[in-house]
């Protein structure tokens, strides 16, 4: 036994109880199902449809089971935090690193996210002496920021230093500086009626100078005591972010007041991606279990179809030397192949039919039947139509009948070829590439070293 189907066997029983309800005979579903079982199989009893409903259904509820297994693993694993200290800054030219963590305050209950900007290791003196002219600072140029009006400020503001992509220089100057400082933060406490400063600033551009002067009231910011806890912890790790754009590491702050801190990084969860994959997975079983009987039909068909003339020659020249037309059957049954064919065992099967108390003209209508080909069909009805007219010249009509599937078979050939040299034009215009690269290398090689 594989081990697929061991693993298959715990869910059969489902798959079965499931089939039994949902299958029924009298279905348009049933019937379509039932003629391809029959066709590939030979045995079209209710129980082949069943099993092989169960059988699907057991496929796509292991799937889903052990999917879910996984999923619930993938969690599990992602929810795990570890707890860290530093983290390591990215080297330079690998951009700012965004780091979501959670912190942990002792004594409180719930976990508050985090996001750190992280920027990348910077140059030293000498470094920035030497770099100097290949970075290009970036900076945003609105004033206020988050904030609604400069009538209202309770949020930092932006003072960029550099305008219209480096043109223009900019210096700022503020009054009282313990309200807001030169980069635009707010440093002190303002009154609850709002406390008015002095911004100045100079742009410099070329030779020219402009100054302009304008005011902004500032008012406190409105926080809760768990926000004014947070910001702090915001900007201690802003503060020793600074603090360390040297060094190749930056140290989280252990405590703020007397509250002890614990650090976590959080992952992107994979567990979205594994639900899709899973439920994909088992859609495309189930599809595919369909896909595998029509194949299957199809082959047989084609199979039954390029041995149709052959066929009617064997059993017209077994005709001419004298056997009946059941002879014929039985010496075409008992005849070893080298290689399989589908039309052997369907004689074998009408055999056995003719055998087991089966009339000799329903046997060979059931024949024609069951090959599901309208050639097979009209070769059966005629037989039987031989046997109960007695009919003359039956050599002779199976024999035209050949000929005709001869053509038939001539014709099916071509359209296979042409369907497998369709199927390597793909393969062919790759190869076709390859070889493309192979003859122009050596000539943009020779340019480059040129």
């Amino acid at each position: 036994m594989k081990y697929r189907e061991i693993l298959e066997k715990p869910f059969y029983r489902i798959g079965k109880w499931a089939a039994q309800r949902i299958v029924h005979k009298e279905s348009v579903r049933y019937q379509k199902t039932e003629r391809m079982l029959k066709f590939t199989a030979g045995e079209g009893r209710e129980s082949d449809v069943l099993e092989f409903t169960a059988k699907k259904i057991a496929k796509v509820l292991m799937i889903l089971f052990f999917g879910t297994g996984l999923c619930l693993l993938a969690a599990s694993i992602g929810n795990s935090q570890e707890k860290i200290s530093i983290l390591v800054r990215p080297s330079y030219g690998e951009g700012d690193k965004e780091a979501e963590l959670t912190v942990q305050i002792e004594g409180e209950t719930e976990e508050r996210k985090i996001p750190v900007t992280l920027q990348e290791r910077q140059y030293t003196d000498q470094e920035i002496e030497e770099k100097f002219q290949v970075i290009i600072e970036n900076m945003e140029s609105i004033i206020l920021g988050e904030n609604i009006s400069m009538e209202e400020v309770r949020t930092d503001l932006d003072f960029p230093t550099l305008l219209e992509d480096g043109s223009v220089k900019a210096e700022w100057i503020t009054y009282p500086m313990d309200l807001v400082d030169d980069s635009g933060k707010i440093v002190g406490e303002a009154s609850e009626t709002g406390s008015l400063a002095e911004i100045r600033v100079t742009l410099f551009c070329q030779e020219k100078t402009v100054e302009h002067e304008f005011y902004v009231r500032v008012f406190p910011p409105l926080r809760t005591e768990e926000e004014v806890l947070f910001r702090k912890i915001e900007d201690s790790v802003k503060s020793e972010e600074k603090r360390s754009a040297k060094d190749a590491q930056m140290k989280l702050p252990e405590q703020i007041g007397e509250k002890k801190l614990c650090w976590k990084e959080n992952h992107e969860s994979m567990i979205p991606f594994l639900i899709f994959l899973v439920l994909l997975m088992a859609v495309c079983t189930a599809i595919l279990e369909e896909e595998k009987v029509q194949e299957s039909v199809k082959k047989k068909k084609t199979g039954l179809m390029m041995d149709y003339a052959s066929f009617l020659y064997k059993l017209t020249s077994l005709l001419r030397a004298g056997l009946t037309i059941r002879g014929a059957f039985e010496k075409i049954a008992e005849t070893k192949q080298v290689r399989k064919h589908y039309i052997d065992e369907e004689v074998r099967k009408c055999c056995n039919e003719m055998r087991s108390g089966i009339a000799e003209a329903q046997a060979y209508e059931n024949f024609g039947r069951r090959c599901q080909i309208p050639e097979y069909i009209k070769t059966g009805t005629l037989l039987a139509q031989n046997l109960r007219k007695g009919s003359d010249g039956l050599a002779d009509l199976l024999e035209a009948e050949a000929l005709r599937g001869m053509e038939e078979r001539q014709n099916l050939a071509r359209k296979l070829g042409e369907q497998a040299g369709t199927k390597l034009l793909f393969p062919m215009m790759l190869m076709l590439g390859v070889v493309m690269v192979i003859l122009m290398a050596p000539a943009f090689l020779s340019f480059s070293m040129g």
